[in-house]
């Protein structure tokens, strides 16, 4: 179930523990623009002999073994000369993403058959050929990062057994990885270019064949658990969007695009948290009620970031729905709050009613969906669902403010909330499904 998808875009700031950026802190220095052509393929299972054994040395140096050895530069967000941005290369991406456009419930659609090929397929069936104390510092490692960037997704994942821990982890670092390549501190020259050589280094890592330690610990999640290829390569192909594309003209276009960025996080981790063994019901609609998780918490990010957005040259918000209530586009750049009073425009509230009420519907669709997981997956999912909606509120109670104001959940609400999540966790399973 998505329980991070609303994390990704969020706490944007570099570890607390080191000096160095999440971009510097996590890649290799020869990580995406050189990891296509780095030599023959080796057999599943094996790890590229220039990366990963060397810093395995320079953990074996270091005081502090892992924090030491992942000091390295980030060449995978500051791409070399040859990869800067150029009209032709962004050209290229628009006509990627003009083919692509209108085709998002055909894409989630072969998602989802590709997951559940997976779920009735064996595991990989390699293990990654790093000892068992390295590979134990590399799940550490993501384990750091994810409390570093999503400290309550990241108690969430104290509930589940140290399998699920883990794989959750490593998960979710590939996410944030990813994320940063378009949102992090060198996103500007980060180009078409190094998302294919992305792409390519994941197909490595799903091969058996990881680059760098962080990478082998996913590798070695895939066999472990039945995950599908397909929602990774989809959410590269979000941020391939995110290159060219900074507006979207009707809701479909931005489901599309909310499918790509946080629905694929839904197919990613429902095997990692499990089907309850009693449920006899169509699993394939647990993975549609996990991607409307997703969906609702992207959507609600959306509403909360408006502000930021536009700070960033973007509006991820339906055009149409815009023009339905007499809204500009340049409206929404200036903020339609009065300076002077901060007073908000009651065409932006009617508006933003709207939006929310369609985000909360999303929601209760999703809640039917939770139950159906392995109990030990319901209680940080729920938690996950009920705190973030009420993100919704807080925008409500920041009277639809989301220009100059952040709509959070303050801590003591959080704690507040968790009995009601456990609640709700131990009702059965919906047999609607």
């Amino acid at each position: 179930m998505v329980l991070f998808a609303g994390h990704l875009s969020t706490n944007r700031r570099p570890l607390e523990k080191s000096s160095a950026p999440l971009c510097e802190t996590l890649f290799d220095p020869r990580s995406c623009e050189h990891a296509a052509s780095m030599g023959e393929r080796q057999v599943p299972g094996a790890v590229r002999c220039g990366t990963i054994q060397e810093q395995e040395q320079e953990w074996e140096r270091g005081s502090k073994g892992l924090e030491k050895g992942l000091k390295v530069s980030a060449s995978l967000m500051e791409p070399p000369n040859d990869l800067n941005i150029t009209a032709a290369a962004l050209e290229k991406a628009a006509d990627w993403s003009r083919d692509l456009l209108g085709r998002g419930k055909e894409v989630e659609d072969n998602a989802l058959k590709a997951c559940m090929e997976a779920a009735e397929a064996p595991c990989a069936d390699w293990s990654c050929q790093l000892q068992d104390e390295i590979l134990n510092l590399a799940y550490d490692r993501c384990g750091e990062v994810t409390g570093e960037y999503a400290k309550t997704f990241y108690l969430g994942t104290k509930l589940m057994t140290p399998e699920k821990q883990r794989a959750i982890w490593a998960i979710y670092v590939w996410c944030r990885r990813t994320d940063e390549l378009v949102d992090g501190p060198n996103a500007s020259r980060v180009t078409p270019k190094a998302l294919e050589r992305w792409d390519e280094r994941l197909q490595s890592v799903f091969a058996g064949e990881p680059y760098d330690v962080l990478d082998a610990a996913l590798s070695h999640t895939l066999s472990e658990f039945p995950i599908s290829i397909q929602p990774f390569r989809d959410m590269v192909d979000g941020m391939r969007m995110d290159l060219v594309k900074s507006r979207y003209k009707n809701f479909d276009e931005l489901y599309e695009y909310c499918y790509r960025v946080a629905g694929t996080v839904a197919l990613m981790t429902v095997p990692v948290m499990g089907i309850d063994e009693n449920f006899e019901g169509d699993k394939e609609k647990v993975y549609h009620a996990a991607l409307s998780l997703g969906l609702a918490n992207q959507l609600t990010n959306i509403l909360r970031d408006v502000g930021e957005d536009v700070t960033r040259g973007r509006i991820y918000l339906p055009v149409d729905d815009l023009k339905r209530y007499g809204i500009q586009e340049e409206e929404v750049v200036k903020g339609l709050v009065d300076p002077a009073t901060g007073k908000v425009d009651d065409r932006w509230k009617e508006f933003m009613k709207f939006q929310i009420a369609r985000a909360r519907d999303i929601f209760k669709e999703s809640e039917k969906g939770i139950n159906a997981l392995h109990v030990d997956a319901r209680w940080p999912v729920w938690s996950a669902l009920v705190v973030y909606r009420e993100i919704l509120d807080a925008i409500e109670a920041n009277d639809y403010d989301n220009f100059t104001k952040r709509a959070y959940v303050p801590k003591w609400r959080k704690t507040a909330l968790l009995p009601y999540a456990y609640l709700q966790g131990l009702k059965g399973i919906d047999r609607s499904l």
